[in-house]
């Protein structure tokens, strides 16, 4: 199952011909790091216009919701289960708890970034009745195999931008009014003393988003992958159109397909898989 964030409904067919089974749409006051959030009274078009182009709707609900949030979030799980989105993303344990209360904790899928790191942590999630649950980005090829004979139900990120760090402060607002100026956009991009890459930032009014240098591809382990029994690979295409995101699906369709492919974006990273995700430090 490939899926992937959108941006546009308007994409919708494009996204479908190029393979993607299923979308992650982002909604106002529900999702975090995201470029374009959607209001939430497009859900039910959403889910009409998905239904139409034959692929399945998921909602971005990773945000960490605040006391005075509950009774909002429960209003809104409510009309998730009324027009029967196919799966929600959440990171935070309360909207697990409504859920529960729903009955629909098969539609949830949960993607707290970098806390799930081995087959215990998959399987006592699966064991509260998730339909899936989000591998940590940091772990490598090897140990995402591991996982993915033991879990198909695993998810992996398999092509984007991933977070590196995420804070509910405006870090970036706290920063510049420090050197006394004033923000004027949202994204920025960071680089840090020890490194030359540019690390995009986004601060929003979720708090401020850190994301990697580049964006990660899996071109050359999408067939290990798939060949170990994982089920679902999704694509992130934040700082990336939807027709770029397209393009990088269809590639990923080809190389399941055995067929001549073409890469389209310039610059991506596959290091990640050959890093190990403990470090010992050398004495000198």
């Amino acid at each position: 199952m490939l899926i992937s964030t959108i941006q546009s409904m308007d994409s919708l067919p494009m996204m479908k011909k190029s393979g993607i089974d299923a979308v992650i749409v982002s909604f106002e006051k529900v999702s975090i790091r995201t470029e374009k959030k959607h209001p939430l009274s497009t859900l039910k078009d959403w889910k009409a216009a998905c239904k139409e182009n034959g692929l399945e709707l998921y909602v971005n609900a990773l945000k960490l919701f605040m006391e005075e949030e509950i009774e909002f979030l429960e209003l809104f799980m409510r009309e998730c289960k009324k027009i029967d989105v196919n799966g929600i993303y959440y990171a935070d344990e309360g909207v697990f708890q409504i859920a529960k209360e729903l009955g629909i904790e098969n539609k949830l899928i949960y993607q707290p970034e970098t806390l799930v790191t081995n087959t215990p942590d998959v399987r006592f999630y699966l064991d509260l009745g998730v339909q899936s649950v989000c591998l940590a980005h940091e772990l490598s090829l090897h140990e995402i195999l591991e996982i993915g004979k033991n879990c198909p139900q695993a998810e992996v990120l398999i092509h984007g931008y991933f977070s590196i760090l995420y804070s509910r402060r405006p870090l970036v607002s706290n920063y510049l009014h420090h050197l006394g100026k004033e923000k004027e956009k949202d994204h920025y991009k960071l680089i840090e003393q020890t490194r030359n890459e540019k690390m995009p930032i986004l601060e929003d009014e979720t708090g401020t988003h850190i994301f990697s240098a580049f964006p990660i591809n899996s071109y050359a382990q999408i067939e290990q992958l798939r060949q170990c029994g994982i089920e679902r690979f999704r694509l992130d295409n934040i700082w990336m159109s939807d027709e770029q995101c397209a393009q990088i699906a269809s590639t990923y369709q080809k190389i399941l397909q055995n067929e001549k492919f073409e890469k389209h974006e310039k610059i991506s990273s596959d290091h990640w898989y050959g890093q190990k995700t403990v470090k010992k430090k050398v004495n000198e």
